[in-house]
């Protein structure tokens, strides 16, 4: 089987989510740069924008956990997020199926 190399990440503050997966190091912290910029300054984002620096405030005030997942071409990676705070998981794209039924038979 051939594993793919995906980026993501979860983020510990208050504020939104982070629920993007990415193909590259670089387009992971170009996404982070660019929600941060919309959400905290209200800017619309654009490549020429970014820069090292900026990527630095932006996962440091966001609290940011960069992740490199090595991804099983069965699996996909699913978002849970709670109060602002974001993270992941790995589940499979088709899980087993239920075998077991159930019946209603009265009260």
């Amino acid at each position: 089987m051939n594993y793919s190399t995906k980026y993501t990440a979860s983020k510990r503050s208050y504020g939104t989510g982070f629920f993007d997966v990415c193909n590259t190091l670089d387009e992971l912290k170009r996404a982070i740069v660019a929600q941060e910029m919309y959400f905290e300054d209200d800017v619309e984002y654009t490549d020429d924008m970014y820069t090292e620096e900026l990527f630095e405030k932006y996962k440091k005030k966001g609290q940011y956990s960069l992740i490199r997942v090595k991804l099983h071409p069965t699996e996909k990676i699913e978002f849970d997020e709670y109060d602002g705070a974001s993270g992941f998981s790995i589940e499979k794209k088709n899980p087993p199926a239920i075998l077991s039924s159930i019946e209603f038979i009265g009260d």
